[in-house]
């Protein structure tokens, strides 16, 4: 198996993976690899480089860790409060205010209802409900 970086006319970059290169020379030159995006049939291939490395230069994958599920809504939470103006238990009537114009537009968050969320989602108000990582972990 071979792979390569495509791209087509629209600049819409994908991947393609063929058999062999013989495989892939023959699709191209019959019009057959087109672009999942726009299905466009003017692809050309990509430059992509390679790396060969005599030892790993940062720790093997299986000793890296990322941030757990809880680390990361924590992150969130921090961004959140750090950006956004707290409403408490006004948020849905303060997301109404600002996206019908009776408020400034700014970022809010608070404290709502699932029905009210579901209110504010039917009238196209978006909105977007957060655990609380507290709550999460417990």
């Amino acid at each position: 198996m071979i792979s390569f970086d495509l791209e087509c006319a629209n600049e819409h970059r994908f991947e393609g993976v063929f058999k062999d290169y013989e495989s892939f020379a023959s699709q191209m030159e019959r019009g057959l690899v087109a672009c999942p995006y726009c299905e466009s049939v003017e692809i050309k291939r990509l430059f992509s480089g390679c790396s060969i490395q005599a030892r790993p230069a940062t720790a093997p994958l299986s000793e890296r860790r990322g941030p757990n599920m809880f680390e990361i809504l924590r992150m969130i939470e921090g961004y959140v409060r750090e950006n956004f103006e707290n409403v408490g238990s006004d948020f849905a009537e303060t997301a109404r205010a600002i996206h019908y114009g009776a408020e400034e537009e700014r970022n809010i968050y608070g404290q709502s209802t699932r029905e009210e969320i579901d209110e504010l989602l039917e009238e196209g108000i978006s909105v977007t409900p957060l655990p609380s990582s507290g709550a999460s972990e417990n």
